[in-house]
């Protein structure tokens, strides 16, 4: 009895690392589609905030406004692209503790939050 117990409690742990590892790739998946979205938007921009200089310097009128906005807009873009980048990259370099479920670097050895021997025995 205590060999099926032992067999369910390692299944259990199992099942609960792969759903932990599933839901971190399905959000990876998610912020590298809001990058690509967040992209081409700003691809948008560029080429309005092109068009808009372009019309600005052929009517010589003044657009300093519209131009800023623009600018505004590309950058917030871009930061939020850069933002994106650095938490995929995170969560690239972690394990995930099958204890606690805490991220954890890969060349760590114990889990720093509640001490459980990360990778379990082969």
């Amino acid at each position: 009895m205590e060999f099926f117990d032992d067999a369910v409690n390692k299944t259990k742990e199992v099942f609960e690392t792969v759903s932990k590892k599933t839901g971190e790739v399905i959000a990876t998946e998610k912020q590298r589609f809001d990058m690509a979205s967040l992209k081409t938007k700003r691809e948008k921009d560029y080429t309005a905030l092109g068009k808009l200089y372009f019309d600005l310097v052929k009517d010589d009128e003044n657009a300093a406004e519209d131009v800023k906005v623009l600018v505004d807009a590309i950058k917030e873009k871009s930061s939020q692209i850069d933002k994106l980048a650095a938490q995929i990259q995170g969560a690239k370099n972690k394990l995930i503790c099958s204890n606690c479920g805490a991220k954890i670097d890969n060349n760590s050895i114990y889990c720093n939050i509640c001490g459980e021997k990360l990778g379990g025995e082969e």
